[in-house]
């Protein structure tokens, strides 16, 4: 589930919202941009930032996501290590 992330900077708020709208309508009076500049912007990849505040979006995450996770981050180095020692 995609959940979008506010940061106020100071002082330190952070509150995270299901939608856009629901964050943009919440904390307008301190977001400098118009929502349709937010809309347009691709905030799972580049966060909004400037000096007051930090507007993200990402994904939830489960136990069983980060469980999967570090399984192929170890797998992974399992595999690097084995192709090093064929190497030798």
């Amino acid at each position: 589930m995609k959940v979008f992330v506010f940061i106020q900077q100071k002082p330190l708020k952070i509150a995270t919202y299901t939608s856009l709208t629901a964050l943009y309508e919440a904390n307008k009076s301190l977001i400098p941009v118009s929502k349709s500049k937010l809309d347009k912007d691709d905030l799972a990849a580049f966060p909004y930032v400037d000096s007051r505040i930090i507007i993200a979006q990402t994904e939830t995450q489960s136990s069983g996501d980060v469980r999967r996770i570090q399984f192929k981050a170890i797998a992974k180095k399992e595999n690097s290590f084995k192709s090093s020692l064929k190497g030798n």
